[in-house]
């Protein structure tokens, strides 16, 4: 990144503690958006209630960005693989560099509780166009009517079914923010547990990388801009409900050996940073691609937020060199 970029001028100067691990300023508007996160929706998580009606009430987010109108910089289309629903994003210009022929399964965020590829359609639709491949956004099951080891079993079983409808050598990234991200985790897991070909890379935006963040130091977890951990803990309590119990580890940070080239992003001091850190220590201990960029005064998992913020935008682009230099 150079003083030329403005884009990247506008997301902040970074300050590097070595070249895996790259700290940054936000700009103003980022800042504004960070003290309204904590004025109104910090306290919105604290109280909002969590029996099954208050969790049926969270779909009418999905219906709300179902309405907005699709993206014109790519196609999309819509799919199921191994019966679960997926929108496709196919860039109009396919990259014909090292990208080309590679493919990506992106698990969208919201505590397994709500959310959906219509929340994340702007995201996977600048991808799909900046990286110049395929982007497959998968409608996983949720709360209240499934738990995390029923989201993980369609996770996997999408991206087993997507790998089987590729060639053999085909490249899949991973990729996920927030709950998302502990499901492109668990890919990369239970992919190595049954000798099946690994995902390429993984790409984490503020990904949940373990189920028990509250063994961390509290006074860490209680900086985030509009997660407060009792919330956090709250919705915890609804995860094993089920039917499929979860397989494998609880917390994929703890085994590093599991991941691929890891590009991970994190707003500092969020619920999730310590795991982030781990993990990137571990991965670059180990000499494994690792690179992992924080922004202060930040919110949780912004680059979904796209065009939004110019920090957004930049992480994205840092994404797209990330897997141009590991694929």
């Amino acid at each position: 990144m150079t003083s030329s970029d403005p884009v990247a001028a506008a997301a902040g100067t970074p300050e590097s503690a070595g070249p895996h691990l790259h700290t940054h300023r936000s700009g103003p508007l980022s800042f504004t958006v960070w003290v309204l996160a904590r004025l109104v929706l910090k306290p919105i998580y604290r109280i909002w209630p969590l029996n099954d009606l208050g969790m049926r009430a969270l779909r009418f987010i999905d219906a709300l960005f179902a309405r907005l109108p699709h993206p014109r910089t790519v196609g999309l289309s819509f799919t199921t693989l191994a019966d679960v629903p997926a929108e496709v994003s196919t860039p109009r210009r396919p990259a014909a560099d090292q990208l080309a022929g590679a493919h990506l399964l992106y698990l969208h965020g919201g505590g397994f509780l709500f959310c959906a590829p219509t929340t994340h359609r702007h995201l996977c639709a600048r991808l799909a166009d900046t990286l110049g491949i395929p982007v497959y956004s998968l409608r996983y099951r949720k709360l209240p009517g499934a738990g995390v080891g029923t989201a993980v079993d369609d996770a996997y079983r999408a991206y087993r079914a997507l790998r089987a409808q590729l060639e053999p050598d085909a490249r899949i990234v991973v990729a996920g923010d927030s709950a998302g991200g502990f499901l492109a985790a668990k890919i990369c897991e239970l992919a190595q547990l049954d000798g099946i070909t690994a995902p390429a890379a993984f790409i984490g935006y503020s990904p949940a990388l373990g189920l028990d963040i509250e063994r961390h130091d509290a006074r860490l977890l209680r900086r985030d801009a509009y997660q407060p951990l009792a919330a956090y803990l709250r919705v915890k309590k609804q995860w094993d409900r089920g039917p499929i119990p979860l397989r494998g580890t609880r917390s994929p940070v703890d085994t590093p050996a599991i991941f691929p080239p890891a590009f991970l992003v994190a707003a500092e001091g969020e619920l999730f940073e310590p795991d982030i850190r781990a993990l990137t220590a571990a991965l670059h201990a180990t000499t494994r691609p690792v690179e992992t960029h924080i922004w202060r005064h930040q919110v949780h998992a912004f680059p979904v937020l796209d065009a939004l913020l110019p920090e957004s935008a930049h992480a994205i682009r840092l994404t797209t060199t990330f897997l141009r230099t590991v694929l």
